[in-house]
């Protein structure tokens, strides 16, 4: 894991393009294009229109698009209109979300049990 700094995309920032590192982003302005990164931070006042693909996203802001992430982690101010693609999802209370969801990679097999709920 990285020890530096995330890259900040300040208030007053409009960024209309791509945007891909191996580090970490936080967004804190207007995204208009995809970001590829390891972590992706969108604040409050952040807002992102395009394609995301993170290990790691924690939306504060809004998001307009689609996300494929292992964990996707959604505040109580989070507004996402996007379909998720992810294993770990976290959506708080609060939080505004539109759109489909499915995992990234199978679910790990369970052993059939005789549930009393089957006959």
């Amino acid at each position: 894991m990285s020890s530096k700094a995330p890259s900040i995309l300040s208030q007053d920032l409009v960024v209309t393009g791509e945007i891909n590192t191996e580090g970490d982003v936080q967004i804190e302005g207007r995204l208009d294009g995809n970001i590829n990164a390891a972590t992706l931070t969108i604040g409050e006042k952040g807002f992102v229109n395009g394609k995301i693909k993170a290990g790691t996203v924690l939306i504060h802001g809004k998001v307009t698009g689609k996300i494929e992430a292992t964990t996707i982690e959604l505040s109580e101010t989070a507004n996402v209109l996007a379909d998720l693609v992810q294993d770990h999802l976290s959506i708080a209370n609060g939080a505004f979300f539109d759109g489909k969801c499915s995992r990234k990679t199978a679910p790990t097999s369970a052993p059939k049990s005789n549930s009393p709920l089957q006959k």
